[in-house]
């Protein structure tokens, strides 16, 4: 009986001593899932890249691939930082692979896709008709007000 408690006691010690060298263990939160990763599902995403026809689609992975700064730009939904983003992801064997570009989700990708479908059309015209060299804004003359008054 001695041997056992014995035993016992050494086994006990044993684990004590394992527990306290081993670190202690924080309490985990569940992580939610990043919100980008629920919004681009691959299944939604083939869905709108579905509207495109095969020239719309090549024209578009044309232009994902060795498009310059301003033609990306030039694309709604895309700035200058998503720009770069797509730039470092390059090549894209696919356009939907865009989506997985980081700040490009569902409804940049949209955007991507509504601008192929309506012909890749440039920056506004009034944009582009704009005098290079003169940057400032006209002034439109003032209309003076009338200082007459009625007289009774």
């Amino acid at each position: 009986m001695k041997t056992l408690l014995s035993l016992l006691a050494v086994s006990f010690l044993s684990l004590a001593v394992q527990a306290a060298d081993a670190p202690a263990k924080k309490k985990s939160t569940p992580k939610k899932a990043p919100v980008e990763a629920t919004e681009k599902s691959p299944a939604k995403i083939e869905a709108i890249a579905k509207n495109l026809t095969p020239t719309q689609r090549t024209k578009l992975l044309d232009l994902l691939n060795s498009g310059s700064e301003a033609d990306l730009v030039a694309i709604p939904g895309i700035g200058e930082t998503r720009a770069a983003a797509i730039k470092k992801a390059r090549p894209f064997k696919d356009v939907t692979n865009a989506a997985e570009v980081d700040g490009v989700g569902e409804g940049t990708f949209a955007e991507m896709v509504a601008y192929a479908k309506a012909g890749f059309p440039k920056a506004d015209a009034a944009k582009s008709e704009a005098p290079k060299g003169d940057t400032k804004k006209k002034e439109e003359p003032k209309k003076k007000k009338s200082t007459t008054t009625k007289k009774k």
